[in-house]
């Protein structure tokens, strides 16, 4: 196993670190995290990962911590704190090592948007943005499974027909919503605001777990309409109710006690995933289940991702979700700091126990055939895509003669226009699937003014593999270069100035989709309907698409900067006013100049020279504005890094 010796440097951070509660970042050579944790006593829990003694029972320390060359430590007033600080920080930068929750996605929420008339029930994925600018507004998650949150929903638009569109959609009619009976048509002042509202407080005690309230304020409408002859709306209401109850009717009851409320926890696992299952008991009924699968990357160990999954969900619960037990399957190491999380959250106390009584026991086991059940369902689709992809791969080797089969795949492309904005890409597919995570962009140094697709290519190939050789970090399988011989051949003259390394390499010409191949003159033409030739179209069109896009965005940037900078009087601070203000370029041309004289910050007379500028004079639009020469580029996509 490797070793990992701390530097003096690193060495002097160990030693500073404070034996008090807190979050710790693990960070390497360029700056950027790899891994967050937390812990009451953070010098003997960041001293305790360069123990080699603990590598051999998490392997993932081996893989991680050579990679570690800084150490920062934030403070906290307790154990707690860190928890919640831990679990805000890997969402917000999901670090490598960390366990990343649904593919680094956020989970689905339900919200009640009280800040409007009549209001909405809608589906959120950032519930404190979204608090932020709704302040009034009710939310309730996360859920795990989006399928079973929209079955959710499903129902409740069903028996409570609240408003679903944002604006009308006609002026003088209601939407087709209404005539179906999923909507009471308020945007015609069809239903009466203090009916509606009504309605809408029933919605959010059913997602806070009320139902049997629920069930007993409907019943009592009922009865008030009818005593009242409204026949017709008492039969509303009874149908309504019916529907309710029949859903209600399905849920399982485990006790007698109906103010029972617990989540129960469970896991099955194997050396790649893990299936958590989340029973939810409401009022002594099984509220929902919901099961999720993890992958266990970069050799993470199972009771890690156990207990990160429980760290980062319910440190995202509202209030309202939180019940009054929570039951886990095993111990985590944080029980404790969670119950006061979770008590603080809710105003009451909220217990985490490990149960050991039968009847609770036997929850746990349910919860853990739910587990086990959607364990071997994910078990059986990774198989039969493995076995498929296994099977595209071996195809993909054979026709193309390559000396490995080709697990990772890079592939390059160049885009520019008539040599302006002159970018490449680089993008990875790693069993035949896009990894997102290790896409590349970069900014052409070399040739400046002019369209050089050969010299733009060779530039990047270089570039790439140099600094590959130099990290000592792993080569691909296969290299793809989108073009023809000549890019082919431009590539081929990079790789032959680096050390000599064993590598397959090919172009991928557009035209008849021929495969070119070194020392080759002939290229080779596979099957249309190979499923090799098939992957290599989706690398190559993905590369092109990730190219052109950063040469757009890049372009778009420049243009809009050098449009601005032209005017008479607008530094960055009146720039950022104008655009925020007419929200681009061309809006502030066709605006007047009583619209500019409006502009916060900009005086009248600026306002005129802006006005007559604009009118008078044609401002260039492909001209390269300040700072377009700059190797700094502007922050790429959520799947990019500028290279």
């Amino acid at each position: 196993m490797k070793t990992c010796v701390p530097s003096d440097e690193l060495l002097r951070q160990l030693a500073a670190v404070p034996d008090e509660p807190g979050v710790y970042l693990f960070k390497d050579d360029n700056g950027e995290i790899v891994y967050i944790g937390k812990a009451a006593r953070l010098k003997s829990r960041v001293k305790s990962y360069w123990n080699v003694n603990a590598w051999y029972e998490r392997p993932k320390l081996a893989v991680m911590m050579p990679r570690v060359a800084h150490v920062d430590t934030i403070l906290t007033n307790s154990e707690k704190e860190a928890l919640i600080l831990e679990a805000t920080l890997v969402r917000k930068h999901m670090p490598r090592y960390n366990v990343a929750l649904k593919d680094d996605k956020r989970y689905p929420w339900l919200a009640i948007t009280y800040d409007e008339s009549f209001p909405r029930l809608i589906m959120v994925r950032d519930p404190a943005k979204f608090r932020k600018q709704n302040p009034k507004a009710r939310v309730f998650g996360p859920y795990v499974e989006t399928g079973a949150m929209w079955d959710t929903v499903k129902v409740l638009r069903k028996v409570f027909p609240m408003r679903q569109r944002r604006r009308p959609l006609f002026k003088d009619r209601p939407c087709m919503n209404f005539y179906i009976g999923l909507c009471m048509g308020p945007c015609q002042n069809l239903v009466e605001e203090a009916f509606y509202n009504h309605m809408v407080l029933q919605v959010e005690m059913f997602l806070a777990g009320r139902q049997t309230e629920v069930v007993t304020q409907m019943r009592q409408d009922m009865e008030s309409a009818a005593e009242r002859l409204e026949f017709e709306q008492a039969a509303k209401i009874r149908n309504r109710l019916f529907t309710l109850e029949r859903v209600i009717e399905k849920q399982q009851v485990f006790f007698e006690n109906r103010q029972i409320s617990q989540d129960i926890l469970s896991e099955a696992h194997t050396d790649r995933v893990i299936c958590i299952c989340i029973m939810r008991i409401r009022e002594g009924k099984l509220n929902s289940s919901e099961c999720v699968s993890l992958p266990l990357v970069e050799k993470t160990s199972w009771d890690e991702a156990f207990q990160s999954f429980i760290d980062q969900y319910y440190t995202t619960c509202e209030a309202v979700a939180v019940p009054k037990q929570v039951m886990l399957q095993h111990a985590t190491e944080d029980t404790q700091a969670l119950a006061e999380v979770l008590s603080q959250r809710a105003g009451r106390q909220v217990k985490v126990l490990i149960p050991s009584r039968r009847h609770k026991t036997n929850l746990v086991e349910m919860a853990q055939k739910n587990a086990m059940q959607a364990l071997e369902k994910q078990s059986h689709v990774d198989s039969a895509e493995d076995q498929k992809v296994l099977a595209i791969l071996v195809q993909l080797q054979e026709e193309l003669e390559l000396s490995k089969l080709p697990r990772r795949i890079e592939c390059f492309d160049i885009s520019n226009i008539q040599g302006t904005d002159n970018v490449a890409s680089m993008v990875v597919f790693e069993n035949a699937r896009a990894k997102k995570s290790d896409y590349r962009h970069f900014k052409i140094k070399s040739v400046e003014g002019e369209a050089n697709d050969f010299a733009s290519m060779k530039e990047v190939v270089g570039r790439r593999y140099t600094r590959l050789i130099e990290e000592e970090k792993p080569l691909p399988d296969l290299i793809i270069i989108d073009g023809g011989k000549g890019q082919l051949n431009a590539a081929l003259e990079a790789l032959a100035e680096l050390p000599p390394r064993e590598l397959d390499v090919v172009g991928l010409a557009k035209k008849q989709e021929e495969v070119y191949f070194p020392q080759k003159s002939e290229p080779v033409v596979l099957p249309r309907r190979s499923e090799a030739l098939h992957l290599l179209q989706r690398v190559r069109d993905e590369a092109h698409r990730f190219a052109v896009t950063y040469h757009r965005k890049l372009r778009a940037k420049r243009t809009l900067v050098s449009g601005f900078d032209s005017l008479p009087g607008v530094g960055p601070a009146r720039r950022k006013a104008l655009l925020e203000f007419f929200g681009s370029l061309d809006g502030l041309k066709q605006a007047s100049l009583e619209e500019i004289e409006a502009v916060p910050s900009i005086p009248k007379a600026l306002a005129r020279k802006v006005h007559d500028a604009l009118h008078q004079t044609t401002l260039p639009s492909g001209a390269a504005g300040p700072g377009a020469d700059s190797d700094q580029s502007p922050a790429g996509p959520p799947d990019a890094t500028v290279d």
